[in-house]
């Protein structure tokens, strides 16, 4: 049985009132989300520039640019 077969017996089984508690909390995280669009968008070019910043030190450091990729993945 794949992962997908498990998750699908595991909500079947699952008494109504908690899958409807929990699509209300997935609805509560969807509208935190869509309500402070703006702040993850600004989050993420923040994590971006201090990506690129972390890397542009590590090749003047002394890294190979490959390096310093793999040492921004992680």
């Amino acid at each position: 049985m794949s992962s997908k077969d498990d998750n699908m017996a595991v909500v079947t089984l699952m008494p109504q009132a908690e899958k409807d508690a929990r699509r209300a909390e997935l609805e509560k995280t969807a509208r935190y989300m869509r309500d402070n669009i703006d702040v993850h968008r600004e989050m993420a070019q923040l994590l971006a520039q201090i990506t690129r910043a972390k890397y542009l030190a590590l090749v003047e450091q002394g890294f190979s640019e490959d390096q310093a990729l793999s040492l921004c993945r992680s």
